[in-house]
């Protein structure tokens, strides 16, 4: 849930592939279909040679020729509607239409306009673009991170249920929350009828 927040809160251009909005099961496997087999022999060889560090004892690379691999690629289409799936596919979609409301997060200049702050032992970031804050607790436990009057109330999208004080947010393990900060907050979320 977090790494999507970020892909899609981040100013460059999200890359969605192969299934990955909703956690496909299917692995992307590199397949051929060459007939010469002197070309599909090179790849073949050239693709173990490539691997071969990686690879552990008794492993080996999916052969690109065989049918098997092209097989074991292919995405299993009634998957977004099993669980965890549908709500991982959900979680995107929202992801996705708050990206396309708001111009904070739309815009790809990184300077000036985006700032970062992070505690790394206690395991949380913050990133604010405009109006836009996404504050991440990546830890195993609840996380308070200071920022006076910029989320509670104004919370434009979360992960799990945030809890709020004067100083700031209090996050439940391995989630994030979006929230619009600043005087026009309000405004922003009733234009754009976004619903937290």
């Amino acid at each position: 849930m977090i790494g999507a927040a970020l892909l899609l809160t981040s100013p460059y251009v999200p890359l969605l592939f192969q299934g990955k909005e909703w956690g496909s099961t299917s692995p992307f496997l590199y397949f051929t279909d060459h007939f010469e087999p002197t070309l599909a022999e090179g790849i073949r060889t050239g693709r173990l040679r490539e691997f071969a560090p990686f690879l552990g004892e008794g492993e080996s690379v999916s052969d690109p020729q065989e049918e098997e691999t092209f097989l074991r690629s292919k995405l299993r289409w009634n998957e977004p509607l099993e669980e965890p799936h549908r709500t991982i596919l959900e979680w995107h979609r929202s992801l996705i239409e708050l990206r396309n409301s708001l111009p904070e997060l739309t815009d790809g200049v990184l300077y000036k306009k985006i700032q970062v702050s992070f505690d790394e032992d206690e395991e949380w970031l913050v990133m604010t673009r405009g109006r836009v804050t996404v504050a991440c607790n990546f830890s195993a436990g609840v996380r308070r991170i200071e920022g006076k009057g910029i989320f509670e109330q104004n919370v434009l999208l979360a992960s799990e249920e945030a809890s709020f004080s004067e100083e700031g947010v209090i996050l439940p393990p391995r989630s994030v929350l979006i929230a619009a900060n600043g005087p026009e907050s309000k405004d922003l979320i009733e234009q754009k009828g976004i619903n937290g």
